[in-house]
């Protein structure tokens, strides 16, 4: 382990990188940890394989500290026979961070078990806790009958009255205090990715349309929403799929929507890609779709702009004011006729109309990266 003399940050986080199958929070928690590491030292504690993989990441070793992803940032990836309680507990005395950054709400040994920790005196970091959309209603509604009484429990205990919260967004911040009144909280918007490739274009043929859908394939990002949508549709789609399956009785009842499109829809799975990858895919396509029933920020939307690709959202994340900007629409999804005219309107573009909206989602990204506000949230959140 690197140490400098500087404040300490410990990120507990599930998954991270290499990993890429567990979505957004890898990319926010490695995003924090480059943007901090010239200014604390930077520690996180892991596990040692991707989500849903038995096998762990050929390129790292397990149960050591290593910065080889980048020499400030000390990465600890544990394997299954060695996480628990015990091995927790000592690598954050071990540590003994200035700063423990816990990452969703609901992990039993990456957030509540550190949670009962400082509780109960066992670790002295002040806790700064991202529970990264797991508080919105849409979140909740997924396994309820095992978040709620997680939630009753840490009310009770008052387990959450000296934690600072981080909030991405005003309707994060909201949700925050709804489930623990009076809590503090600093909002800090999610970091991107800020490394933009140069503008591609493709060839846009009026009447053709490429969709691509990237997420884990699981009920609350809704591509069955969007299925049912294509068996309304009159123009060319053709709709590429990527991501893992997750829920698989989900997937199955998409694909027997799937299996129903008409002739002018065709859908290709092509399943999970690494990150490095994806631009790719998303270069290759006219327009980014995601129907979620609900996103903290939504890294893949916002690789889209940085690919210079407009988008077709739900209104269940922050990007809004889409239309207005040129760049995409974001919908209700109580209204699927929204969606039904608007592929139609994309599919309508010429190779123009296309790439002026492509080129004004690359600039929206560019704009965002450049921002110079994001570094000094989160100071303001690890002070």
């Amino acid at each position: 382990m690197l140490e400098t003399g500087r404040n300490k940050i410990l990120i507990l986080v599930d998954w991270f990188a290499p990993g890429y199958k567990a979505g957004g929070p890898i990319q926010s928690c490695v995003n924090v940890s480059f943007l901090l590491k010239d200014y604390y030292d930077v520690y996180v504690l892991t596990s040692d394989r991707d989500f849903n993989e038995s096998e762990p990441y050929p390129s790292i070793k397990s149960d050591v500290w290593s910065n080889e992803l980048h020499p400030s940032i000390n990465v600890y990836y544990a394997s299954p026979s060695t996480l628990n309680r015990r091995a927790i507990k000592e690598i954050i005395e071990k540590v003994d961070a200035d700063f423990i950054y816990l990452n969703h709400l609901f992990s039993p040994l990456f957030v509540i078990y550190p949670l009962w920790l400082s509780f109960y005196g066992g670790a002295k970091g002040k806790i700064v806790l991202c529970p990264r959309g797991a508080l919105y209603s849409s979140a909740l509604r997924i396994k309820r009958y095992k978040k709620i009484p997680v939630l009753a429990l840490f009310k009770l205990m008052g387990m959450l009255k000296k934690v600072r919260f981080h909030a991405t967004n005003a309707k994060e911040r909201d949700a925050i205090l709804k489930h623990f009144p009076g809590s503090s909280i600093v909002i800090a918007d999610n970091l991107p990715n800020s490394q933009q490739p140069p503008m591609v274009f493709v060839e846009k043929h009026r009447g053709l349309l490429k969709c691509i859908f990237v997420a884990r394939l699981h009920p609350i990002k809704n591509l069955l929403f969007f299925l049912n949508v294509l068996l309304e549709v009159k123009s060319e789609v053709i709709l590429t799929i990527v991501g893992p399956i997750e829920d698989e009785s989900y997937w199955k009842l998409c694909e027997q929507t799937i299996s129903r499109l008409p002739p002018n829809v065709s859908v290709h799975n092509v399943g999970s890609v690494p990150n490095v990858h994806l631009h790719r895919y998303l270069s290759s396509s006219h327009l980014f779709v995601s129907t979620t029933h609900g996103e903290n920020f939504g890294h893949s939307i916002f690789e889209s702009f940085l690919s210079g690709r407009p988008v077709l959202i739900s209104d269940q994340t922050p990007w809004q004011n889409l239309q207005s900007a040129g760049i995409g629409w974001e919908l209700p999804l109580n209204n699927p006729g929204a969606f039904i005219n608007a592929l139609e309107t994309a599919a309508a573009w010429k190779q123009e109309e296309f790439e002026e909206r492509a080129h004004a989602a690359w600039e929206y990204a560019n704009c965002f990266i450049k921002d110079g506000d994001l570094k000094e949230q989160y100071f303001n959140l690890f002070s």
